[in-house]
């Protein structure tokens, strides 16, 4: 009964992700509106649709001194969601027909982009439930926060996966992350230059080629300077050591290929669904926040699923607990560790494409914050826990959506930082960890 009224709420979303219309296009034609009906009108959007000769707004007017009717506006642009020229008007079709050259280009010269009203009250009040001022606001950051828990949880899973294995911490997940952000961009960039500019497509092989990416580089590494290391030294010092100058190599890498200018993507699905309001604020939701949530729990489901349905995991459960056993058993300690840095490098890598795709920017410097607080949200977890390290992510992603929404934000780093020590200070091994700091006994057997 439960998942039923859960697929009846949700299902209404998920219909609307699937009118593929670019946010900002949508803004324009929305300007145009006022400008093709007489001062003092009342607006009132009714629906959206992708229709000829592009993007199509029906909505209700009302001029002054007479009756309300239904009416229409239809804009093509030069390009679609990726190209460069994708806010170019080109053409504008009314219930009234279409406008002239001329026209045209008036609206765009000295209306489009210099009216601060323009397109706003367009959408009246949505007919969604009614909450609390407190709630409303509440609801609002749970919902905000979603996309950054789930980037969290995903890169601390990366750790986990490592930790769990090996007993030591990979310091390059961070960077690993932003190649894997780099590679969502470069994914995009190769569908346009083929002439493919569908969003659905680009945000699916975006995330793809995020994933294989930094699977791929999460295995070389593992392969040719982590997989030695732990074989040779029983201490983690050397590991350490070595992921920190990762970490360096890869992002001055970065810099020396892509320059320290940040790559941008048009925004992608960030057409505002309501879902509740308290007077003239409503609580929204877009299509990619949905898009990341499922995604996120999708890839944590599998993860769980794999861990513990699968041969695979029972194999990784019982050479984290006891490496010489688990070698004895028939465990190959070398297969299982090569398979877990890919498993490690897809997880970190869909990180950084949901980074990419999300907020639309990418910078060389993206890697260091975002592996230092998704280490962090392992650690309150409990490193080495893969449920804890979802939980750990959400945790950090709500924590830093709280203390911005209701505190000063310059302070939101040493709350993290803070939190941290103390959960050490009462449970050394994290949420879902070990009881006492000491790390598993891992051995060299199969290494």
């Amino acid at each position: 009964m439960r998942r039923a009224l859960l697929l009846i709420a949700v299902a209404p979303l998920l219909a609307d992700c699937g009118s593929a219309i670019d946010s900002e296009q949508l803004r324009v034609c929305r300007e145009v509106i006022p400008a093709v009906n007489p001062d003092g009108t009342e607006l009132r959007e009714l629906r959206y649709a992708v229709g000829l000769p592009g993007l199509r707004i029906d909505y209700e007017a009302r001029a002054p001194g007479e009756t309300s009717r239904v009416r229409y506006v239809a804009c093509a642009f030069a390009g679609r969601t990726f190209s460069a020229d994708r806010l170019d008007l080109t053409a504008v079709e009314t219930d009234s027909g279409g406008l002239g050259d001329a026209q045209l280009y008036f609206l765009k010269r000295f209306w489009l982009g210099s009216a601060p009203d323009a397109g706003e009250g367009l959408g009246g009040e949505p007919a969604v439930p009614i909450l609390p001022p407190s709630l409303a606001y509440v609801a609002q950051q749970l919902i905000n926060a979603s996309a950054l828990c789930s980037v969290y949880a995903l890169l601390a899973t990366a750790y986990s996966l490592i930790y769990g294995i090996t007993g030591r911490i990979n310091l390059a997940f961070g960077e690993i992350a932003m190649l894997g952000a780099y590679g969502a961009v470069g994914a995009i960039a190769v569908l346009v230059t083929l002439g493919l500019d569908d969003p659905f497509a680009g945000i699916a092989v975006a995330l793809v080629a995020a994933a294989a990416f930094c699977g791929l580089w999460s295995a070389v590494i593992g392969r040719t300077v982590l997989a030695p290391l732990h074989a040779r030294h029983r201490l983690g010092q050397p590991i350490l050591v070595a992921t920190a100058g990762l970490a360096i190599s890869l992002q001055e890498l970065m810099h020396v290929s892509q320059g320290v200018r940040e790559r941008w993507l048009p925004p992608l699905f960030k057409e505002p669904l309501a879902l509740a309001r308290s007077g003239a604020f409503v609580v929204t939701v877009t299509p990619l926040q949905i898009a990341v949530v499922v995604g996120t729990l999708a890839a944590a489901l599998a993860m769980l699923w794999l861990f513990t349905r699968t041969r695979f995991g029972l194999s990784w459960r019982a050479y984290a607990d006891d490496p010489h056993t688990a070698a004895l058993l028939g465990v190959d300690g070398g297969r299982l560790l090569s398979t877990t840095f890919v498993l490690a490098g897809l997880s970190a890598g869909l990180a950084g494409g949901v980074v990419g795709v999300y907020y639309g920017n990418v910078g060389t410097g993206l890697g260091t914050m975002l592996g230092l607080k998704a280490l962090i949200a392992a650690l309150l977890g409990g490193i080495g826990s893969v449920p804890g390290a979802f939980l750990g992510g959400l945790m950090v992603g709500l924590i830093e959506t709280a203390w911005s929404a209701y505190f000063d934000m310059t302070l939101r780093d040493m709350v993290i930082y803070t939190f941290l020590v103390v959960l050490f200070l009462l449970r050394p091994g994290g949420l879902f960890g070990l009881a006492t700091p000491d790390p598993p006994r891992i051995g060299r057997a199969g290494a």
